[in-house]
């Protein structure tokens, strides 16, 4: 089956020409496919902000030349560069649980897509369950991610007050 007669069983089965079952595997198909294009878009901001974090502590810490804690007693000097440091890995890590988040899912109803079969594909509980796992794993991956994300910002924030204030 390919994916255009696919999506016309789909389209059948929205207008009223399947079962009642079928009817409610379309409309959780919708729901869990909407919410994977939330996670999506949710997961590119986050790396975005990643993005800003990781560059500006990349530059402080490592390409800069100028010493952003001149002139500062060896603590503190110490505690920023292990905070920063520490920053720059949890934001890194963060970058390393969303990438999964926003992968291409090959699989629909249990066959690839790039390689079309010629029998009809399940549409399906078990195939709607593959789904439900699907988006329950990349939610919990995009948790991680979120709260490291926070972790680093909140780490780089702290790196610039010190930076400022010594």
């Amino acid at each position: 089956m390919t994916v255009t007669q696919q999506a016309l069983a789909i389209a059948r089965i929205q207008t009223g020409q399947g079962a009642a079952e079928d009817k409610a595997r379309v409309v959780a198909w919708d729901r869990l496919n909407g919410l994977l294009s939330t996670l999506d878009s949710k997961t590119s901001v986050l790396l975005r902000f990643n993005a800003i974090v990781v560059a500006a502590l990349a530059y402080v810490l490592i390409i800069s030349a100028a010493e952003p804690f001149m002139g500062t007693n060896p603590t503190v000097k110490l505690v920023g560069t292990l905070i920063g440091h520490a920053s720059l890995l949890v934001s890194v890590v963060s970058c390393g649980f969303a990438f999964p988040v926003i992968n291409v899912q090959w699989d629909f109803f249990g066959m690839r897509i790039d390689r079309p079969l010629d029998a009809e594909s399940p549409f399906d509980d078990t195939a709607l369950q593959r789904l439900g796992d699907l988006v329950a794993h990349r939610t919990r991956l995009y948790s991680w991610a979120w709260r490291l994300a926070v972790a680093g910002g909140i780490g780089f924030a702290i790196l610039v007050g010190i930076g400022t204030l010594h």
